[in-house]
């Protein structure tokens, strides 16, 4: 009998609860595929003469707000490029369960569900049938400086907080990954493979064919050609007073490579019927990032430099829509330039982010709005009033310009200014990473002709010069392994 889905939420989250409740101490065990700039001395380590040890663990991250533009409307996100300013993002929750073991001989185990869920809620649509996203589903292992792990992961490096983005690498395929520690370089090279297949034309189709038994037809999986992805990461580390006399502040060097392929298929137009032949496709993606930490209050940067060609320039969630003569995405090529970071001092605090993107399709036309170049800078001051208020200020620009010709034959051309005041209240106190965080949100856009001219007259979109938010939203994570 198949379970309904209302079960599987109650059971799910009965398991995490009765979980979290009953766990046995013990150290929490670091995120084994991300080096991050922390002290990675093993904690806990048993004796090979102790039994095994080991307990359930909890977490999650979630983001819930709600906010009018003030003419009558919910507001909603306006960023006209690809990663701009996180504030008005949809609300969006992970829970994550997972059950850690360490063994005789150094061994380690780690298995980790994490489920996610998406907007709109039921609130805004009045569907209560609303399904789990599986973010995480993976099982690990680890023998001293080895570590492999099989399943579905979201595994990816560092990232721009303000921007919610990983530059360089960010993955969720179902494969597997090995990582090895060099101890003594105080370095990790980490390999993977996964696929991932989006239930689209481009990638998989099912026809009806004429049943070989009886009347009436039956679904063929007539195409089905999964994106298959290979990475490679080295990571130098620098820290643990080796390169600074400060013992907590370090630096670190990534180097990262990615190889994506496509097999060829044939797709049958459902209109005329007719097969048309898809070919196979590949791309390739090389990067790295410089970063370096004091060690003090979250304060660090972050350099991401990228280039991607052919398959490896589209998002793996993204389905092409334009492509060479040869029906392939060609020369399609991404060039990516992006930094982030945070200061913080006594009462003061300065988180920023900002990159800029060129990215063209590889169709052979001299126009197309599939060859733009785009790019946003975003600065968060903020001031704490004593040890659990304080007030922020998110301001930011961010355009895109494409290689396609506006009204008057020039370059069409789009920007926003934002600026956002955010008074917060932060229980575990002064910090930009602290969370929870408790938020009252007033922002204003500003936009160009170049912007509204992107929408139809009927869209408010094209109608506005400036647009409202006004709003509430929390945001917090805990003892989640994707979020450290």
């Amino acid at each position: 009998m198949r379970t309904s889905a209302n079960a599987v939420r109650v059971r799910f989250l009965a398991f995490a609860i009765a979980a979290t409740l009953s766990s046995i101490a013990l150290p929490a065990l670091a995120d084994d595929t991300n080096p991050k700039p922390l002290d990675s001395t093993p904690q806990g380590r048993t004796d090979e003469n102790e039994s095994p040890q080991g307990k359930f663990e909890f977490g999650s991250y979630g983001r819930v707000g709600v906010a009018s533009d003030l003419q009558g409307r919910v507001a909603t996100p306006l960023n006209i490029v690809s990663y701009g300013p996180r504030f008005d993002e949809d609300s969006y929750a992970e829970l994550e369960l997972r059950r850690e073991d360490r063994f005789k001989n150094q061994i380690e185990t780690r298995e980790v569900a994490t489920l996610a869920l998406m907007a709109p809620f039921f609130h805004f649509t009045g569907d209560v049938n609303q399904m789990f996203v599986v973010r995480n589903l993976y099982a690990q292992a680890k023998y001293k400086g080895f570590v492999a792990w099989i399943g579905s992961r979201m595994y990816r490096g560092d990232d721009i907080y303000l921007l919610d983005w990983w530059p360089l690498d960010n993955q969720n395929t179902i494969g597997g990954g090995v990582s090895y520690d060099f101890e003594k370089l105080d370095a990790r090279l980490a390999a993977h493979y996964g696929m991932q297949r989006l239930d689209n034309p481009y990638q998989y189709q099912v026809t009806e064919v004429p049943s070989p038994f009886g009347l009436g037809q039956t679904g063929v999986e007539s195409l089905d050609r999964p994106r298959m992805v290979q990475t490679l990461k080295y990571t130098q580390l620098f820290r643990n007073g080796k390169v600074f006399k400060n013992p907590k502040a370090g630096m670190k060097f990534s180097l990262y490579g990615e190889v994506q392929e496509i097999s060829a298929g044939v797709y049958q137009d459902p209109t005329s019927n007719q097969q048309v032949p898809l070919p196979s496709d590949w791309g390739f993606l090389a990067g790295g990032q410089v970063g370096f930490w004091t060690g003090e209050r979250d304060t660090h940067i972050n350099l991401f430099v990228r280039y991607a060609h052919g398959l490896a320039a589209y998002d793996m969630l993204a389905v092409p829509t334009t492509f060479a003569n040869d029906h392939t995405t060609g020369d399609s090529q991404e060039v990516l330039f992006a930094a982030g970071g945070n200061w913080e001092k006594d009462w003061f605090g300065l988180l920023g982010g900002a990159y800029y993107r060129y990215f063209t399709d590889g169709s052979p036309g001299a126009t197309s709005l599939q060859r733009y170049s785009e790019g946003t800078i975003d600065l968060r001051p903020q001031v704490y009033l004593g040890n659990y208020f304080g007030v922020a200020l998110d301001a930011s620009y961010q355009a895109r310009r494409y290689a396609y010709p506006d009204a008057s034959g020039s370059p069409l051309y789009a920007s926003l200014v934002r600026a956002a005041l955010m008074p917060y209240f932060s229980p575990f106190g002064r910090g930009s990473y602290k969370r929870p965080q408790f938020r009252l949100i007033y922002a204003i856009t500003g936009t160009d002709g170049g912007y509204r001219s992107l929408f139809p007259a009927e869209d408010f979109r094209s109608q506005r010069e400036v647009e409202h938010y006004l709003g509430v939203q929390v945001e917090w994570w805990f003892n989640s392994s994707s979020y450290p």
